[in-house]
């Protein structure tokens, strides 16, 4: 018989009426059936519970639960987890959504038992649902990546990798499918404090108990716009991330050479000058013109030349209250406007 196996898609929710429609209607479209869709709203405010249950697959469950916050998002992903009966885990947010093919092309991997995550390229979209014309900086940048890397074979050089700055987003969410006896293996999703997302955290463990696979073709579309929680919460989530790479590295979880720490901690202070445009970029969008010039002007380092002259073009426009989205726009980037933000963003804690 072909290795068809349960794949349960976690998809963690909270006041994303907009968007969370298309994200079933990509899983409804997958070409591999064999699925079910846990989908467990985090106290959402809006109509995201009515849309989901206008659905009529007996694959979808809806679970709600009381508003617990970004915080507490890897508590989240355990309770939709305990409710999974799949042989293969998904990661799927309520903004994001696939490519008809992904499961149909990724599960088939996992025959090979010592793949614990298979992973892909993915593409962005702007609140719309809009395509971007240009690459992620990240995709371009996995793209110049070893092997090695990439399927974490040795086991361990994906997580030496990620422990870096530039490693944080190796492995994009909206792509990800795990072995579910790996994920209990390393003690399932990974709560940090401080640290909001249990992606990175949960990721680098796995890489320490198997090999990944990697597939460049696009396996998923992550919505970007500016009431994404990877946005609203940049600031801290960098900073956790930081933290928990600096914490690791002294504990040892895996071996480094001296000259593999210093390089670490130098793309880590390199990081700090694209933070601060991140936040500005967002400040902008919202109107904040002071605290976005201000963050403009601390990520100003001629030594970064992208982050510089595209810093010094958000401090400009914000001294004549104009954010960056239209230009960025023409560019072929996502924008992280739209009409839809206000809506999206009432009720957010």
């Amino acid at each position: 018989m072909p290795y068809s196996p349960l794949v349960s898609i976690l998809t963690p929710t909270y006041n994303q009426e907009l968007f969370i429609a298309d994200c079933i209607t990509s899983v409804l479209a997958q070409s591999y059936s064999n699925w079910e869709q846990i989908i467990i709203d985090d106290g959402s405010t809006d109509v995201t519970a009515e849309v989901v249950r206008g659905f009529c697959d007996k694959r979808i469950h809806l679970l709600r639960q009381a508003n617990r916050g970004i915080e507490a998002l890897a508590h989240t992903y355990r309770e939709a987890f305990r409710h999974a009966q799949g042989e293969i885990i998904a990661i799927l947010e309520g903004d994001d959504s696939w490519p008809a093919e992904k499961l149909a092309t990724q599960v088939p991997v996992f025959a090979d038992h010592k793949i614990v995550l298979a992973y892909g390229a993915f593409q962005e979209s702007d609140a719309s649902g809009q395509l971007n014309k240009q690459l992620s900086r990240s995709v371009r940048r996995r793209r110049e990546l070893s092997k090695s890397i990439l399927f974490n074979d040795p086991v361990g050089a994906a997580t030496r990798y990620m422990l870096r700055a530039d490693g944080l987003d190796l492995i994009p969410e909206c792509t990800v499918l795990v072995r579910r006896s790996a994920l209990e293996a390393v003690g399932g999703f990974q709560y940090v404090p401080g640290l909001c997302t249990t992606s990175f955290p949960t990721f680098l463990r796995l890489g320490l108990i198997g090999q990944f696979n990697y597939t460049p073709d696009v396996m998923g579309y992550r919505r970007r716009h500016a009431t994404s929680a990877s946005l609203r919460y940049f600031d801290q989530m960098m900073e956790g991330a930081h933290r928990h790479s600096v914490e690791l590295v002294e504990k040892k979880v895996i071996q480094l050479s001296e000259p593999e720490r210093k390089a670490i901690d130098s793309t880590w202070r390199q990081a700090v000058y694209w933070r601060h445009f991140t936040v500005g970029r967002r400040l902008l969008t919202q109107k904040r013109w002071k605290e976005a010039r201000a963050r403009f002007q601390r990520a100003l380092n001629p030594l970064l030349p992208t982050t510089f002259f595209a810093s010094m073009a958000g401090w400009i426009l914000g001294a004549f209250h104009h954010d960056l989205e239209p230009i960025l726009g023409s560019l072929g980037k996502a924008r992280w406007h739209s009409k839809a933000n206000s809506i999206v963003g009432k009720g957010t804690p």
